[in-house]
């Protein structure tokens, strides 16, 4: 399906990640830190770059902020482990599209990856419109069911490549923040899906029944009811994007805190810290159901 640069020192690890991405269908080229990526990457150029932080010589973060300055349009993911939170927060302000915890590697990393290549793809195709769209400013009404947030996704991150106010890497992230907060809104706002739940765990690690018992849950009263609005504005200045939800539930959650251990392994506050990490400002109303995003354009 794509190739895959794998930078990571740790040999059991990387030995499960190329498993991970090999049975996938990606082709994986294993480097063990950043100096050989970057020489990899001079020699061919691979579709994604999936890496470490902690690596001698070069490390993830400079690899990945090398990679947004040289090659804007191949993205990156970063794995962290326990105890480099703060990298990971650091790589995504660097410009990573997404980040995987080693202890959810299992779970999200062929997720994550399918998603960030997706969204990279429809990006190149589109960037041959650049500078043809002239501030467009649309709406969406969205369902409950999960399979709407690619489609609206993609449909941005086309609009923003026709509209040429910011590189591909940046367009990759929007894309990335943009599916947190409809996903967030969706399953936790409007189906308020608990930490009891394992839906979302099962939807994530691409079994089937996750799909089915929300796809339930959202034609089901009184969650049927409910809708999610989306609406984008693409300005000369900066994008700003609104996402809101009518439910119960909040799109985020304050405990426990952003950027903690714990914080990381749950899929809400996930998407919280890509949206906080991607934008440049984001506010929120109504008791956390409705989100403006904003992303600034260099100038």
């Amino acid at each position: 399906m794509a190739a895959i640069l794998l930078a990571e020192d740790s040999p059991t690890h990387t030995a499960l990640m190329r498993s991970l991405l090999s049975d996938d269908s990606h082709t994986v080229e294993c480097v063990t830190n950043g100096r050989e990526a970057i020489a990899s990457m001079e020699r061919t150029l691979p579709d994604l770059v999936v890496t470490d932080l902690r690596m001698p010589e070069v490390n993830g973060q400079e690899l990945v902020q090398e990679i947004a300055s040289r090659y804007p349009h191949i993205p990156s993911v970063v794995v962290t482990a326990r105890g480099s939170e703060n990298l990971a927060v650091d790589a995504l302000a660097l410009g990573a599209a997404n980040f995987v915890p080693k202890n959810s590697l299992s779970k999200l990393l062929t997720y994550v990856v399918r998603q960030t290549l997706r969204l990279a793809e429809v990006d190149g195709i589109f960037h041959q419109f650049t500078g043809l769209l002239h501030r467009p400013e649309y709406s969406f009404t969205l369902t409950n069911h999960v399979a709407a947030i690619e489609p609206a996704v993609l449909y941005v991150v086309q609009s923003l490549a026709a509209a040429a106010r910011m590189d591909a890497t940046q367009r990759v992230r929007v894309g990335t923040a943009l599916a947190s907060a409809i996903f967030n809104s969706i399953c936790y706002g409007n189906l308020q899906v608990t930490d009891e739940d394992t839906c979302v765990s099962r939807l994530l690690a691409g079994d089937a029944s996750g799909a089915a018992d929300l796809n339930s849950r959202a034609e089901s009263p009184p969650y049927c009811d409910h809708k999610v609005q989306l609406r984008v504005s693409v300005a000369d200045d900066d994008t700003r994007i609104l996402v809101s939800h009518d439910g119960d539930g909040r799109m985020t959650r304050l405990t426990p805190a952003p950027g903690t251990p714990e914080s990381f392994e749950l899929e809400q506050c996930r998407g919280f810290m890509l949206m906080t990490s991607v934008m440049d400002d984001i506010i929120f109303h109504s008791d956390y159901s409705e989100v403006v995003m904003v992303k600034q354009h260099p100038q």
